[in-house]
């Protein structure tokens, strides 16, 4: 999974690189092993608030002109990353039932 990564008030470091890596990429590329590489990118955008919340979004278009957007907001980056993947891979479960009742 190709996960384009911008930091706003926030450094992207080795470390939240490989976390995004394991918490986002890992398991949406197991959701997703039917489509080829150049369909599997993302844009990942990490802030944080004035409260030191990180507010983190993920936007990625599918095919069959499909968007898949989800945000969250936790003071843990890694409590962030992982509500992040469940919003996106319950709209990438539905988006795959929505394909097999079309067969």
């Amino acid at each position: 999974m190709n996960i384009q990564i911008i930091g706003d008030n926030f450094e992207v470091s080795d470390r939240s690189k490989k976390l995004i890596e394991e918490k986002i990429s890992q398991p949406l590329d197991l959701l997703l092993v039917k489509f080829a590489p150049e369909m599997k990118t993302a844009l990942l955008h990490v802030r944080k608030d004035k409260l030191n919340n990180f507010i983190v979004n993920l936007d990625m278009n599918l095919p069959g002109k499909e968007h898949v957007f989800a945000e969250t907001s936790h003071k843990i980056f890694k409590s962030a990353l992982i509500d992040l993947c469940q919003q996106i891979e319950r709209q990438i479960k539905r988006y795959k039932e929505r394909l097999s009742g079309y067969n």
